[in-house]
């Protein structure tokens, strides 16, 4: 072999004869990383807990809305199914049953006091049961069925200013018939 490839292969050897300096520090350096590695690693996990907490914290109000939705899919089937809450409420739950635990409480309530309109949908009026409608003078009046869902949330790691429990909820809304 040539000195020349000779010197290309050593050239990136840690353990080359002609190196002048060690590979690795020494002296008043060589602890300058570990301290540093020391200092940061607190910091490190308390961001990495905090990001896991927020997740926790999201995730359970995505599963309160959803079970609010099953809970009011249940209900919007028909009017017999909208007063029937026990059912409501087992319908919800059986969409989080990871949430049932005892370390969430969850409670479901139900709602069918307001209506809209038939020709102007999306409008929310106070329901009326006689006919005519005085909310609604020229069409008929679509009941709607609103379920709400809460649950309490305790951080893992309570930390000001997130050291007490939450209350999170989530709500949905359905039309279940008309009058």
């Amino acid at each position: 072999m040539t000195p020349k490839i000779l010197a290309e292969i050593h050239m990136f050897s840690l353990f080359n004869p002609r190196r002048t300096k060690p590979p690795f520090k020494t002296g008043r350096e060589a602890g300058a990383s570990i301290v540093e590695v020391a200092l940061l690693t607190p910091v490190l996990i308390l961001i990495l807990f905090g990001m896991i907490d927020l997740g926790r914290f999201v995730f359970l109000g995505i599963e309160l809305t959803s079970a609010a939705r099953a809970g009011a899919q249940y209900g919007s089937l028909s009017q017999s199914n909208a007063s029937n809450t026990s059912a409501i409420t087992t319908a919800a739950q059986n969409d989080v049953p990871d949430l049932l635990g005892a370390q969430y409480s969850f409670a479901v309530t139900t709602n069918t006091s307001s209506c809209w309109c038939a020709n102007l949908p999306g409008t929310v009026v106070a329901c009326s049961t006689s006919y005519p409608y005085t909310s609604c003078l020229t069409s008929s009046q679509i009941v709607l069925l609103q379920v709400n869902t809460q649950a309490t949330y305790s951080p893992w790691i309570p930390f000001p200013p997130f050291n007490k429990t939450f209350t999170i909820k989530g709500q949905a809304m359905m039309p279940t018939g008309q009058y």
